[in-house]
């Protein structure tokens, strides 16, 4: 009985592969997996930018008295918790302020956009905002700002916000000849003058969306509560999914 079921087995084998098919191995828990080198795209990207503003008014008081108009403890949290954010730079704080903006730019973390010079408005009634009044002094403005950004970050700026978010059909179409995106903020925190740190957290977390872009200023007398509410924000936006990417 054992030799005629050896030799059934046998002529089984040699049927297998006289004919070009090989034996089917049986899958076993050490098979291979396959892995890849891409890193996978977040599915809940979301952009932390910051207004660097100066005005006229801002730059007299620096001067006059020493003022500062930013936390330095808002640069320290993101360096810290090596969150990547994005600063729109007015042209005159880069310059009030050349040693920060070379130490911010010393790391990969922060990319750096265009924000005017000197909060000039490009349309009239912006608030309290003085207003640039030709074609010329806003090409003139954008491209001073241009430069310094360049000469402090040495990164050259792809996105513009105009001046307390204010602007028309016709100033879109100027920033887009020059070359630049628009990007405004599509989360407004709305932080500046603002003490009331909750109602702020409230505006950012209720308009998080995927691929949003919050805006937030870093702090100082013109927005006292943006340290507090970026402490809570961060967090509670990662422990939802939300993964945060430069510009």
């Amino acid at each position: 009985m054992r030799l005629l079921t050896a030799l059934l087995v046998g002529i089984a084998s040699w049927f297998g592969l006289s004919h070009g098919r090989m034996p089917v191995p049986h899958a076993t828990a050490s098979a291979t997996v396959v892995a890849t080198s891409s890193t996978p795209t977040p599915s809940k990207p979301i952009y932390l930018t910051f207004d660097l503003d100066m005005n006229g008014f801002m730059y007299q008081k620096t001067m006059q008295t020493g003022r500062v108009w930013y936390n330095p403890a808002v640069f320290t949290y993101l360096e810290q918790k090596r969150i990547p954010a994005t600063f729109f730079v007015s042209g005159l704080f880069a310059t009030t302020y050349p040693q920060l903006m070379e130490q911010l730019a010393s790391t990969s973390q922060f990319a750096f956009e265009n924000h005017s010079y000197d909060e000039s408005s490009f349309v009239p009634h912006c608030y309290w905002l003085s207003t640039l009044k030709t074609k010329q002094q806003k090409i003139d403005a954008v491209a001073k700002t241009e430069s310094i950004i360049k000469k402090y970050t040495g990164q050259t700026a792809t996105y513009f916000r105009f001046p307390g978010d204010c602007t028309n059909t016709q100033n879109n179409a100027l920033i887009k000849s020059l070359g630049y995106a628009i990007n405004d903020g599509t989360d407004i925190s709305g932080d500046p003058f603002n003490k009331n740190a909750n109602a702020i957290i409230r505006a950012v977390l209720s308009n998080a969306t995927s691929s949003a872009t919050i805006l937030m200023h870093v702090g100082g007398p013109n927005a006292p509560e943006s340290l507090t509410v970026l402490k809570y924000i961060v967090p509670k936006l990662e422990a939802e999914g939300y993964q945060f990417e430069r510009l």
